[in-house]
């Protein structure tokens, strides 16, 4: 199989709805996601974690924040998963404690899902906690200058916009985000507008390409890991493939990484294994020689 040469637009409906969704090569996702739910509800009970802090007034979208003692740490800001429609912050802080750890604090984030919010406006909320997040660096106790994101599936997709932001425009360094891992992400939109994906997102072609970091790779400064599982769908390896591809001939920083038998949900559990080479990059990007 050759994931460069696939060509959604050739593909039936039945096949592409296939393609985009996951669960198609996981026949347990419903208990990997539980599992984001139940050890994250362990992780709470085992270190600090301050819960609903609000990013962003006009929404009321806020952001867990666990932070490590230490005012000099980096901070990993997490962008969840669920197809921009299901899923919380409060199934994304199972991470914390590893990356509390090895020093690293980390915030995972609430943006208001479909139907309730349009993309744009996601993707706008993602910002905005990036820029509470810099600006409340010294209250909380974490480095400002040493900003991390990641996210996996819909959150790549945020991750990736959030990297491609003219921090100019919000009155932040250009170089805000210093690196970024992106976990079986979407970085061209437009496969799903025909799709069932698509119904509370209300998308047509030309806004799922003006979403698109695919069509928004630019020269940037961020060292990006892009990444996916070994057990996932023709086009979404395609899709990361594609993106790292054109991240890279621009003379951006990239790593580009198949993890051996995990999947499309399990990848985020491979990330906090000691044998994984995933936890290994995340470890390097973002603590270069103090690991």
């Amino acid at each position: 199989m050759n994931v460069n040469k696939a060509l959604w637009e050739t593909l039936d409906i039945s096949i592409l709805e296939r393609e985009y969704s996951p669960s198609s090569c996981v026949p347990n996702y419903e208990e990997l996601v539980a599992r984001y739910t139940s050890e994250s509800e362990i992780i709470e009970d085992q270190i600090n974690i301050t819960k609903d802090l609000i990013y962003d007034p006009s929404s009321g979208e806020c952001l867990d924040l666990s932070t490590t003692g230490d005012a000099s740490a980096p901070i990993c800001v997490f962008f969840h998963g669920g197809y921009w429609q299901l899923l919380s912050k409060n199934d994304a802080l199972f991470p914390a404690k590893t990356f509390n750890d090895n020093g690293i604090a980390f915030s995972a984030v609430d943006y208001t899902l479909a139907p309730a919010a349009s993309l744009g406006e996601m993707i706008e909320q993602c910002r905005r906690s990036i820029q509470w997040i810099y600006n409340n660096a010294s209250q909380y106790g974490y480095d400002a200058d040493q900003i991390y994101v990641a996210g996996s599936s819909a959150g790549a997709h945020l991750a990736a916009m959030v990297i491609l932001t003219d921090w100019t425009e919000y009155n932040l360094p250009l170089d805000i985000i210093k690196g970024g891992t992106l976990l079986s992400g979407i970085y061209d939109v437009r496969p799903i507008v025909e799709t069932y994906i698509n119904e509370p997102l209300k998308l047509n072609l030309k806004d799922a390409k003006d979403l698109s970091p695919l069509f928004k790779v630019k020269e940037n400064k961020t060292q990006l890991i892009v990444t996916w599982g070994e057990n996932e769908t023709t086009e979404f390896k395609r899709q990361s493939i594609e993106f790292e591809n054109k991240w890279k001939e621009i003379g951006n920083r990239s790593t580009l990484l198949e993890v051996q038998h995990a999947n499309h949900f399990d990848i985020l559990f491979y990330m906090l294994d000691k044998d994984c080479s995933l936890r290994s990059l995340m470890m390097r990007q973002i603590l270069g020689d103090k690991e």
